[in-house]
């Protein structure tokens, strides 16, 4: 029988050793014999005839190491399960010299989850912001829309390029009377007003008309990017190809019909207060989880597994990298985040570690658990919410391993219910210092 040894190294790390008795190796090693001499052919040898002998002296390595896999492979899981040890990762496994005629033993040091008995969670004083909804906040919604559904429409001869106006110009560049390759563009698009070419550079362009032709001359900056030009005189050479301003839509019914399912604009501005609610509703739950998991850790001081830390910065990665992917920008061109990146997103990710494992851990304590009603209400929920039907989400969610994600997620919403029903929630004004502006709505 295997003897099992642990070793505390930390609160989450351990040391596991195994020994396995030498009978169980004998019997390991001479069934790796037998199945050699069933497989292998040598020369002068029937197959299946091969003296025993022989093939410990041309298998010996091989056989003695694919025994002591096999015997790892065969204990270490059962064993791990046998002591009711739920592995994090394991850090690394080593072994003793393998000898047939000896008992083998190995070791791994292993991550586990901590322990934790969370205290000081009933009772929480909380603090609940009083937020109201202005019809500033539903006119800037509406000059925001109004603002993205804009046209453009060619710039009037009357005038010339002015703020705002798309332009499309060619430049060439030029210093010491020689043209500079990085600064000559053609077909380049200006909005007028944004300075994406050069600073101060738009302000040139104003009252260039189609197919004018304009030279200017600007001294780069001493700490300009390009050393090689930095604090040079460039004379630029502008040709006028396109130029259009945007054409604002009046703010009336047809507009709202044009938006989707709105037959006035006052059925459209209900909808902007109507999200504007959902959003303050959304804020006002995030920071009351804030302030809960903030008390919680506060009062609840444990080691979280460092391979739990490091897979939540992958996650957080890999959410920036999806991002980056839905602005459709090629995430094969984007660097490696560096070891120095990956530290500054190391208290948020040690932040989230704990969090799941306090979440679970007062579920466990309070005996909250997801029904199968629940669950099933939660797809349904969500799949609304994605405009697909519960069947087809909750298929995706399979195929994607994330069904015990979600209801883990849903599992975390009672925690969080639970502890503000226990809680002292006082109302108040919101930071003076918040900012008034909101995100704009999407375009349905």
């Amino acid at each position: 029988m295997t003897q099992i040894e642990i070793e505390d190294l930390s609160d989450v790390r351990k040391k596991v050793t195994f020994e396995i008795p030498q009978d169980k190796v004998r019997d390991t090693i001479d069934a790796q014999y037998r199945d050699l001499k069933k497989a292998v052919q040598i020369k002068g040898f029937r197959k299946g005839k091969v003296p025993m002998e022989i093939l410990r002296s041309y298998f010996k390595e091989k056989v003695e190491a694919d025994t002591a896999r096999k015997l790892i492979e065969e204990t270490f899981q059962p064993g791990l399960d046998e002591k009711a040890i739920i592995p994090v990762s394991v850090l690394k496994m080593d072994q003793e010299d393998f000898e047939a005629d000896k008992p083998f033993k190995y070791w791994a040091e292993i991550e586990v989850p901590p322990k934790i008995e969370v205290k000081d969670y009933k009772g929480l004083t909380l603090k609940k912001y009083r937020r109201e909804i202005s019809e500033q906040q539903v006119d800037e919604r509406l000059q925001a829309l109004r603002e993205r559904n804009a046209k453009l429409a060619p710039v009037p001869e009357s005038r010339g390029a002015g703020d705002g106006d798309h332009l499309v110009v060619d430049i060439v560049a030029e210093a010491d009377e020689s043209e500079i390759p990085a600064l000559t563009v053609s077909d380049y698009h200006i909005e007028m007003g944004r300075n994406f070419y050069l600073p101060d550079f738009d302000a040139k362009l104003e009252g260039m008309k189609l197919d004018e032709n304009r030279t200017i001359t600007l001294e780069l900056p001493e700490d300009f990017p390009r050393k090689n030009i930095a604090g040079k005189t460039v004379v630029f050479k502008v040709t006028l190809k396109d130029a259009k301003e945007r054409i604002l839509p009046e703010l009336d019914d047809e507009f709202a019909k044009d938006l989707g399912e709105f037959a006035t604009m006052e059925e459209l501005k209900e909808e902007i207060r109507q999200d504007l609610r959902r959003m303050i509703e959304s804020q006002s739950k995030r920071e009351m989880e804030n302030q809960i998991l903030d008390r919680i850790i506060e009062h609840n001081e444990f080691e979280v597994p460092e391979s739990m830390v490091q897979s939540r910065v992958d996650g957080i990665l890999n959410q920036s990298l999806q991002r980056l992917a839905a602005a459709g920008v090629d995430t094969r061109k984007v660097p490696a985040p560096s070891e120095a990146q990956r530290e500054q997103m190391r208290p948020s990710a040690v932040r989230a570690v704990k969090a799941g494992l306090l979440l679970k851990a007062m579920s466990d304590q309070e005996h909250i658990e997801v029904t199968d009603e629940e669950f099933q209400a939660g797809i349904e929920e969500r799949a609304q919410q994605l405009g697909v039907t519960a069947d087809y989400l909750k298929d995706e969610f399979d195929k994607g391993n994330l069904l015990e994600d979600f209801r883990a997620a849903l599992l975390q919403e009672k925690v969080y219910e639970f502890l503000q029903e226990q809680a002292e929630i006082t109302e108040e004004e919101p930071p003076a210092e918040e900012p008034a502006s909101d995100p704009e709505m999407k375009k349905e």
